[in-house]
């Protein structure tokens, strides 16, 4: 009797025992055989191998080495998968070998512009925070940058921050030239600073600075040409000059009136001389949409532009106008999140600023207060894995 009893409660007691937590790595690797991310030799199945585990300050970074036949291209689009899967933000990397970098905490969703974010004297601004520290975008080796997504979600923060990081940084060297085509109710209050040359409001005040801008443009080539200078990083001139486009849809010829339609044809051929000729010259020009259809970007500027950076867009097609690719329409619904691309994407949080804290900044600039403070977590974005 009691061995008829001791087989049903061996099963009880056996299923009353918990199951054991899977760990990252082993749902990684369910997640590679779910996606067949894998080859077949034979009678052989052959799936990425694991080569090392490393722990930094947030992170846990998993690193493989791809069989011969799997691109590293194939990883990218199972991303979400990777992030689900483990609940956790996750960023992809790869160098020879595959790095699945596994957030330990979740991105901030929002965190505030702060004078130790400054890198006095150079053009590096901060674009935002991921799991790997600070990134910034140096202006010096890209110097344009198309930013596009749904309105509220943080373009004109950003702009904020990159307006105020330049004034700040570059007190002396910098000028400013903003075209801010909401009737200049986010910059026009910074028109009397001495960087800014010029803020237009509307589009025939566009096309007058553009054209004075192209103009004096033209003049510096022609100086470059016979002083045989190729590009001006290879010079001693520390001054640069910079082009603020904010709601760059306002200058499409074919979202405006028909009365309007030629001053923005007009802008749109400007800015793309601009684009296409100014980076050697110290001009750099940051265009900023929150319409982000084909029609609101001129194909002259988005093709000599390789920084974009998209927040959220409603639709895919807003992504591919600003990323060239889809990804941006699954951002979440967070103010600041972005995507910021140049070689690769990556997803960050952007710092938050606004007219209080631009004032506090910018008058200890004038007052000589800020000093250089290197963050030793920051990241330039073209920095090998």
């Amino acid at each position: 009797m009691l061995e008829i009893l001791f087989i049903p409660l061996a099963i009880v007691g056996a299923s009353l025992i918990p199951k054991r937590k899977m760990n990252d790595e082993n749902k990684i690797m369910e997640i590679f055989k779910s996606k067949n991310i894998c080859v077949k030799r034979g009678e052989n199945v052959i799936y990425p191998k694991k080569i090392r585990i490393s722990e930094g300050i947030g992170v846990k970074t998993y690193s493989y080495s791809l069989p011969l036949g799997i691109a590293a291209n194939q990883i990218e689009p199972i991303k979400e998968a990777f992030e689900n899967g483990l609940n956790k933000d996750i960023d992809i990397k790869f160098n020879g070998l595959l790095h699945l970098v596994v957030a330990q905490n979740k991105l901030p969703t929002k965190w505030d512009y702060s004078m130790g974010l400054l890198n006095e004297n150079t053009w590096e601004v901060p674009i935002g925070k991921n799991h790997d520290g600070v990134l910034y975008h140096d202006f010096e080796k890209y110097p344009h940058m198309l930013i596009g997504g749904t309105t509220r979600f943080g373009k004109t923060v950003l702009l904020k921050g990159i307006f105020n990081t330049l004034v700040t940084n570059q007190f002396e060297n910098v000028n400013l030239y903003i075209l801010d085509l909401k009737a200049g109710l986010e910059f026009y209050k910074y028109s009397g600073l001495e960087q800014v040359k010029k803020v237009a409001c509307d589009l025939m005040e566009a096309s007058e600075v553009l054209e004075s801008v192209v103009t004096e443009l033209k003049k510096r080539e022609v100086f470059y040409r016979e002083n045989g200078i190729t590009n001006v990083v290879e010079t001693s001139i520390q001054k640069r000059t910079f082009i603020i486009v904010d709601e760059g849809a306002e200058l499409s010829p074919e979202l405006v009136s028909k009365e309007a339609k030629p001053y923005a044809q007009y802008c749109q051929n400007l800015l793309g001389e601009i684009a296409r000729i100014g980076g050697g010259l110290g001009y750099r020009l940051v265009f900023c949409t929150q319409y982000p259809v084909r029609q609101a970007v001129p194909a002259q500027v988005k093709m000599n532009i390789v920084t974009r950076i998209s927040f959220l867009v409603p639709e895919q097609v807003g992504s591919r106008v600003i990323l060239d690719e889809v990804g941006a329409e699954d951002l979440p619904a967070i103010a600041g999140r972005c995507i910021y691309k140049v070689e690769k994407k990556r997803i960050l949080q952007t710092p938050f600023i606004d007219d209080g804290m631009i004032k506090n900044f910018i008058g200890g600039a004038i007052n000589g207060e800020n000093r250089r403070v290197v963050n030793d977590n920051r990241q330039i974005e073209n920095d090998n894995y």
